[in-house]
């Protein structure tokens, strides 16, 4: 079997930007056929020590190319809610200095007002005494004294005035702080019902992203698969070209000693030919792994059993989707829902790791076809 590549694979023509998990399980399929050239020509001893490291830098590739693939618009939505993250923390500051100058503004009013009360107590001792000592004198009022007094008089009446002017300012000023912090509030509360309406999104986003990963994981898995049905195709077409050549060596023997016989020569090889073609089909109908159904039939059941198991697939995904939905529904809270962050969980098994070096220096696909599950692996360095 010609284990040799067919020249260069498109993903090394790519710019490294573009790379894609495909590309990388295209470019491991390319080494692994190089190696197995090696092996064919050297023995398994030059690259025993290579291959664990080619692995390893092979893995950390798909890891880097499938980071860099992460959906724009999920990024785009990441980068609006830390934007209204900073305007919420910068609206919430806000309203906090506003509410400090609040505090001071009516602390200074209080201050005021207890100093007008102060002055008015004063006032009204002052008067009491004034008319204490009034009472106590039986003197008359001049015209000058009864002016003065008047004069005291109008002067505490400006003073309540002025008192009853800076009072309703005040609240005034008040009412109007507090309709603005209501208009703040407001929209503290819209930029929140934002904030939930993107995580929702987001997690949306994540839900198909999930879906899409593994439907191509599935992908891969399925030219893996084929790769080793038709790894163990080409191994078979080889041990009948064996068996072939076994049997027209013998042919030919029996043909040699016949004409020996004379005239016997001319109505032998018909014969042979007979046997031969009797011998073939006995041969292919003992065979247990003689084909039972032609290459096309293969095809379509097995995108047929593709399109059964993709199907089933997304059912599941869709019906496990609707009921986390009536979970939350039935546990939501007014509080708004934590965004998930990506667990650091230990990294899913690489595509690279399905190939393997046996003891005895053969490369061996650890995934067998579903459909040929009775056959041994196949080996591609007989």
């Amino acid at each position: 079997m010609d284990g040799g590549g067919g020249g260069v694979p498109p993903a090394l023509e790519k710019n490294a930007a573009e790379l894609t998990v495909m590309d990388v399980y295209d470019i491991a399929s390319a080494v692994g056929q190089e190696f197995e050239r090696v092996i064919d020509q050297h023995g398994c001893e030059a690259i025993a020590r290579l291959m664990p490291k080619v692995v390893r830098v092979l893995e950390i590739l798909e890891v880097l190319v499938s980071r860099n693939h992460i959906n724009p618009e999920m990024e785009e939505l990441r980068l609006e809610l830390d934007r209204l993250r900073l305007e919420r923390m910068d609206r919430i500051e806000k309203e906090r200095k506003h509410q400090k100058e609040l505090e001071l503004v009516e602390d200074v009013w209080r201050g005021e007002a207890q100093d007008l009360l102060t002055q008015i107590a004063q006032l009204q001792e002052e008067n009491k005494q004034l008319m204490t000592n009034l009472s106590h004198k039986d003197i008359n009022f001049t015209e000058e004294e009864f002016q003065k007094h008047e004069g005291m008089s109008e002067r505490e009446r400006q003073v309540m005035k002025k008192l009853k002017e800076v009072v309703d300012k005040q609240r005034d000023e008040i009412r109007a702080k507090d309709r603005e912090l209501g208009l703040k509030n407001e929209d503290i509360e819209a930029l929140q019902q934002q904030q939930n309406r993107l995580m929702k999104i987001n997690h949306d986003l994540r839900h198909r992203i999930t879906v899409v990963e593994v439907q191509g994981k599935a992908l891969i898995e399925q030219k893996v698969e084929l790769e080793a049905y038709l790894q163990t195709k080409e191994q078979e077409m080889g041990n009948l070209r064996a068996e072939l050549g076994k049997l027209r060596e013998k042919l030919q023997g029996e043909d040699s000693q016949a004409s020996q016989n004379g005239e016997e020569v001319k109505a032998e090889p018909n014969n042979d030919d007979c046997l031969s073609e009797s011998e073939k089909m006995a041969m292919d109908l003992k065979d247990p792994n003689r084909p039972r159904f032609t290459l096309q039939e293969l095809r379509d059941v097995l995108h047929e059993r593709n399109e059964l198991k993709s199907r089933v697939f997304l059912l599941q995904e869709e019906l496990l989707y609707y009921k986390s939905e009536e979970m939350e529904e039935e546990t939501r809270s007014p509080q708004p829902t934590p965004i998930i962050q990506p667990k650091p969980s230990t990294q899913p098994e690489s595509g690279i790791k399905r190939l393997k070096l046996l003891d005895n220096g053969h490369i061996q696909t650890e995934m067998t076809p579903t459909w040929n599950k009775d056959k041994k692996p196949c080996n591609t360095c007989d």
